[in-house]
């Protein structure tokens, strides 16, 4: 793990240090500090390292200096203080690693024939070796397989670790990977973990070590998932979370709450799958989560496709700081208002089509999903312009539908159409082809076709054309954007430079990085900057860059 030091990223502001005597319980005189020993404050030392990696172990040799012969070398005693706690008493620390964080720390010098002592204070800070990168699931001869690529600069790929959960927790990942995701207990310190959803059992590790936290199947009533339970997504908020099986069903939980803010693991998936008016089979959600992709800002809602009904459901959860008033989970249809300029039933000008209604899509399923967001208040994003990719039971064709969906309460809900188009006719296009819509930037859906889907096209939304950019070895298996560019209302909150990026993955096990700059797709190319191989069937990857509580961009 040490090969990662260089890529270190702090997550915690640089050392405060301060010099000085101070009393404590032992029966010592005090005196004016540097009168026979001067403990150098060790921010002015350029030797002493204060920001370690997490799995490092933390060795600091100190400064000081005797100023007066009545001091003795040979009566000196040495006090390392980390966090309230004496660590060592040698002149040298020597530890094993801390976790990721701030510590409050100390030195003492201990005259011990004059019972005198002389004290620095300094704040060490522990990094994360995985702060900025790609993570990436891949089925590696039906084990599941972990590894990572993180970022040295906005173009330049660092070093792929091949199954870095296995590096770190020394054993097997499982089996059957479906998916893994970022989520987040947005608590007073905002405790962030992966979640690997694989068939074998899911597993929740921390983002910061990739050690693992906790086995998802436990989360139930009971300590055990129901049966044919098989996680593939999920949504989650303030207050609590949902869970997703391939089978369709949902499971609900609420989080605990201490001092206002929601806890770790708290509260228990309930082993009986929501149910809404008619029933639901959940086949989609859009992923427009809090803390997983295409996030910017605090999310309150997700969308959801119910195929037993063909229909589009939303679920609220915006339960801050445990406010009663506001419960987490609440499930509703899709409706538009009466009132609504664009109505079903209507007719797009644009392309002569007749809109479906989303409460009940009739001759049209849904086939894949995405958004953007439309419209925020600082921290809070509540419009998104969501783009559903259709096929019709009567032709077999493909065709786009837009529409600005808004929620910020649970009574504060609007839908607006915007368009309904033929999607691009395109050789090989079909069920097993990707669907990833561009967040900022160029308004762009990128799309595999072609033989086997090793293709990857770009779709312009505001032209509805479509060109062909990058030509995969073998079938494109997973799509990852990176940070794109920022919409300027959340330009003074993002923490990032990495613009215009994408990870592709394939069945052969190859990545690429791709340049999916506006100038490069519109010159029609995107550009492979770097590669990778060796991973097994690519199944999943998700991009992290650290945030800040007011915008979540990680894709």
């Amino acid at each position: 793990m040490k090969s990662f030091g260089i890529y270190l990223a702090a997550l915690f502001a640089g050392a405060a240090l301060a010099t000085g005597c101070y009393e404590d319980k032992g029966n010592y005189d005090y005196t004016t500090t540097g009168d026979d020993i001067v403990v150098y404050r060790l921010d002015t030392m350029k030797s002493v390292r204060l920001s370690w990696s997490y799995d490092e172990e933390i060795v600091i040799e100190p400064g000081y200096r005797i100023v007066h012969d009545r001091v003795s070398e040979g009566s000196l005693r040495y006090e390392w203080n980390i966090d309230g706690e004496t660590v060592s008493t040698e002149r040298i620390l020597s530890i094993d690693p801390l976790s990721v964080g701030r510590h409050s720390g100390s030195f003492t010098v201990l005259d011990a024939d004059r019972q005198v002592r002389y004290s620095t204070i300094f704040t060490l800070t522990v990094t994360s070796s995985f702060a900025e990168g790609w993570f990436i699931l891949s089925d590696d001869g039906g084990k599941s397989l972990l590894s990572y690529i993180n970022l040295v600069d906005a173009s330049t790929p660092g070093e792929l670790v091949r199954d870095v959960y296995g590096e770190v927790n020394e054993g097997e990942l499982g089996s059957d990977p479906r998916r893994v995701r970022l989520v987040a207990y947005d608590g007073l310190n905002v405790a962030y973990e992966w979640e690997v959803l694989q068939g074998s059992g899911s597993v929740s590790l921390d983002q910061a070590t990739l050690t693992k936290t906790i086995d998802i199947d436990t989360e139930f009533v009971g300590g055990q998932a129901p049966e044919g339970f098989v996680p593939v997504g999920g949504f989650q908020r303030d207050g609590g979370s949902i869970v997703l099986s391939e089978d369709g069903k949902v499971y609900q939980r609420d989080f605990s709450f201490y001092n206002d803010y929601p806890v770790a693991h708290s509260g228990k998936y309930g082993t009986t799958p929501v149910y809404f008016d008619g029933g639901m089979e959940i086949a989609l959600m859009n992923g427009f989560d809090h803390f997983t992709n295409k996030s910017y800002g605090h999310i309150p809602y997700a969308l959801l496709y119910d195929r037993l009904n063909n229909r589009l459901l939303s679920v609220y959860g915006f339960n801050v700081k445990g406010n009663a008033s506001s419960k987490f989970g609440v499930f509703r249809a899709l409706k538009v208002p009466e009132a609504a300029s664009v109505k079903p039933g209507d007719t797009d000008p644009e392309s002569g089509l007749v809109f479906p209604d989303v409460a009940g899509l009739g001759n049209y399923t849904v086939q894949a999903m995405g958004a953007r967001v439309a419209y925020a208040t600082v921290g809070v994003a509540t419009t998104s312009t969501n783009y559903l990719l259709l096929r019709s039971k009567t032709d077999g064709k493909y065709y786009l539908l837009s529409f600005d969906y808004k929620m910020n309460s649970e009574s504060s809900v609007n839908i607006t159409l915007n368009s309904f188009r033929a999607f691009p006719e395109t050789p090989g296009f079909g069920p097993e082809s990707l669907f990833e819509v561009c967040i900022g930037g160029s308004e762009i859906i990128f799309y595999t076709a072609g033989t086997n889907n090793g293709t990857l096209y770009a779709y312009d939304i505001l032209s509805g054309t479509s060109a062909p950019v990058y030509m995969a070895p073998s079938q494109i298996t997973a799509l990852r954007p990176g940070v794109v560019s920022v919409p300027s209302q959340f330009a003074a909150y993002a923490k990032t430079v990495y613009l215009d990026r994408m990870l592709l993955g394939t069945a052969s096990g190859t990545l690429a990085l791709l340049d999916i700059s506006e100038a490069k797709i519109a010159e029609g190319a995107a550009p492979e900057l770097a590669s990778f191989s060796g991973l097994g069937k690519v199944v999943d990857m998700d991009f992290y860059v650290a945030k800040n509580p007011y915008c979540y961009f990680g894709f």
